[in-house]
């Protein structure tokens, strides 16, 4: 069989590219307008008191998410981006993202894994494990 049936190597480091640019620019852009918009950091905030998570932590989350998606998006220390994001990544879909899940056993399960969180850990998985490819900083700085 062709070994095109199976995968396309020639297409990882793109791959990797466009994975890291949508991941990072909606974690950084997310980031961003929570640290600068009222009402977006004041939304934050109704969602971490909601769910017992204290309000001062607001700042913090914001910014992790700017700071790790800068660096996801540039390719620079993108372990350590891609673990921040998937530790605040994580956290919200224990938080929010389970308890908003709708059905109980596997109709539960499904609704989990339609939640933007589940899908980003997969997506922050996927560069933990395979890094940032060839078009990043990380790969200059080898």
């Amino acid at each position: 069989m062709p070994s095109w049936l199976f995968s396309l190597p020639a297409l990882a480091d793109f791959a990797l590219l466009v994975l890291r640019l949508v991941i990072g620019l909606m974690f950084a852009m997310s980031g961003f307008f929570k640290l600068t918009n009222p009402e977006r950091r004041q939304k934050m905030r109704a969602s971490l008191q909601k769910a017992g998570v204290p309000i001062a932590l607001t700042p913090i989350l914001s910014s992790v998410e700017l700071v790790g998606g800068v660096l996801v998006v540039l390719g620079l220390l993108t372990t350590v981006g891609a673990l921040a994001l998937l530790a605040v990544g994580l956290g919200a879909l224990l938080t929010t993202g389970i308890p908003k899940a709708e059905g109980q056993g596997v109709h539960k399960l499904e609704n989990v894994l339609y939640a933007p969180e589940a899908i980003l850990a997969a997506g922050l998985l996927v560069l933990l494990a395979m890094g940032a490819g060839g078009w990043s900083v990380d790969a200059l700085l080898r």
